[in-house]
């Protein structure tokens, strides 16, 4: 994503009209398309940022996704018309996070050196829910070997780390001093 803070802002956008015409559902599941034409190299956007076919930009966009809401359409208009097509999957991003957080569902990962069953990851994202100040939490689970043992869960870049590597390192500042660092 090029420039994160104007993704944002079309994503704000988005959800404010989405919420204005009850619509922020609807064009929650067309945003997952739309994401997956924006995000893999494909012919739409390669034309889209072809300088010779800017008369046409318009009319490609409204042909492409014409079953999809009207907001969305004006917006994915406005992105294309501001040169802006690499921001559209950090709009997605953004917009998924907005109406997350309106619902109360925080989304992130843990880390760990294998993969936890299922049961497992309810379990943590039960007890970290209200940690993190959420109603629920759905988290993917990645594996990192370097966490050595043990687990570290990252939602909206805050981070809680309970592995075996982090505790190391901890005995490490405790004992060692700060010149031999």
């Amino acid at each position: 994503m090029k420039n994160s803070r104007n993704a944002r802002r079309y994503a704000e956008a988005l959800y404010d009209v989405a919420k204005d015409h009850a619509h922020e559902d609807q064009i929650e599941r067309e945003l997952l398309t739309v994401r997956q034409v924006f995000s893999a190299p494909s012919d739409l956007v390669d034309f889209l940022q072809d300088p010779k076919q800017w008369m046409n930009r318009a009319r490609i966009i409204k042909s492409t996704f014409m079953t999809f809401s009207s907001e969305l359409v004006k917006l994915l208009l406005i992105m294309v018309e501001d040169h802006a097509e690499q921001d559209v999957p950090g709009m997605v991003d953004h917009y998924t996070y907005l109406i997350n957080e309106k619902r109360g569902v925080g989304v992130g990962k843990v880390y760990s050196v294998t993969y936890l069953t299922p049961h497992q990851l309810e379990d943590i994202e039960a007890h970290f829910a209200k940690g993190f100040g959420y109603e629920r939490l759905a988290l993917q689970n990645e594996i990192d070997e370097s966490v050595i043992g043990g687990f570290k869960v990252v939602i909206n870049n805050r981070v809680y780390d309970v592995s075996l590597k982090a505790k190391l390192e901890d005995v490490k500042r405790k004992f060692v001093p700060l010149y031999k660092r």
